[in-house]
């Protein structure tokens, strides 16, 4: 009996450790690049508002996101996604200071029109006042 036990004790040991991993590699590959000094927590926030908005394109088009805001404890953070995009965040919302927008994502002339397609990868700026 004995024998037979300690065989699946084993498997259930090396089971567990192989689910549960701290932070897989595939795990933080799916996490969206982040302006400085915001790390990827907050997307496990609860959401408290939701709206969605329309984007314009250099082009002309529309493109359907949404504004979230995440909210834990006394701080909130909120975000403007596109289907697949981070293209804003607000780390203040509450404040005046000036929300962070991704220049690949944004035009140089105006931080409220995408651009048509990227321009690079990751490129946090804050945002321009009146852009």
């Amino acid at each position: 009996m004995r024998r037979t036990i300690a065989p699946v004790i084993l498997l259930l040991l090396l089971t567990a450790g192989c689910t549960h991993s701290g932070g897989s590699s595939l795990e933080l590959a799916s996490v969206p690049c982040l302006p400085p000094g915001l790390n990827a927590q907050f997307f496990s926030w609860p959401v408290v508002g939701f709206e969605p908005v329309t984007l314009v394109t250099e082009g002309g088009d529309d493109v359907e996101a949404a504004w979230v805001l995440y909210r834990r404890g006394g701080a909130s953070i909120a975000a403007i996604w596109t289907r697949s995009d981070l293209v804003a965040v607000d780390p203040h919302p509450d404040t005046d200071e000036p929300y962070w927008v991704d220049g690949a994502l944004v035009t140089d002339a105006d931080d409220n029109v995408l651009r048509s397609s990227p321009d690079g990868f990751c490129r946090w700026r804050r945002h321009a006042e009146g852009a």
